[in-house]
């Protein structure tokens, strides 16, 4: 996708230009990421994990700096979609392509798609928020049941 739009002609005008190297520096960066844990993580059996990942022993891993190395992937290809998404946006607008008609006729499927991706977000919000209230009530029930547990 770099590789393609580096070779767009007429050149991208420099914010777009910023935009799309910009995404593909994070999108590298991705890939490190994403190829660093399966290699690191050969050798290490599941039981070697649990005790490496447990809070109770000298080896523990901060479980917030794990999730964050975790998630990283993931937020990083977000950044570098929206960064794609708008030098896209700023290369439709900037570049003249033969007037108006033919800018709008760029732009709206661009702006389905921005559209599309709101719906998933805010589907995958409501869906995530049902979730969660049902588990709530789980673990609050586990947790009840715990602390009646340890009085006796």
């Amino acid at each position: 996708m770099t590789a393609a739009i580096l070779a767009i002609t007429p050149h991208a005008p420099p914010f777009a230009n910023s935009l799309w190297l910009g995404g593909a520096g994070l999108s590298v960066c991705g890939l490190f990421i994403v190829n660093y844990f399966p290699f690191k993580s050969f050798s290490i059996r599941d039981g070697e994990m649990i005790k490496i990942v447990k809070d109770d022993n000298d080896y523990c891993i901060n479980t917030a700096l794990l999730s964050a190395a975790v998630a990283s992937p993931v937020i990083i290809t977000l950044w570098a979609a929206i960064l794609f998404t708008v030098g896209i946006i700023d290369y439709v607008i900037e570049t003249p392509i033969g007037g108006t008609r033919y800018t709008m006729f760029a732009l709206i499927p661009i702006g389905f798609g921005v559209i599309a991706v709101a719906a998933t977000l805010t589907i995958g919000y409501i869906i995530g928020k049902r979730v969660e209230d049902r588990v709530s009530h789980v673990f609050a029930y586990h947790y009840i049941l715990s602390y009646c547990r340890n009085l006796s």
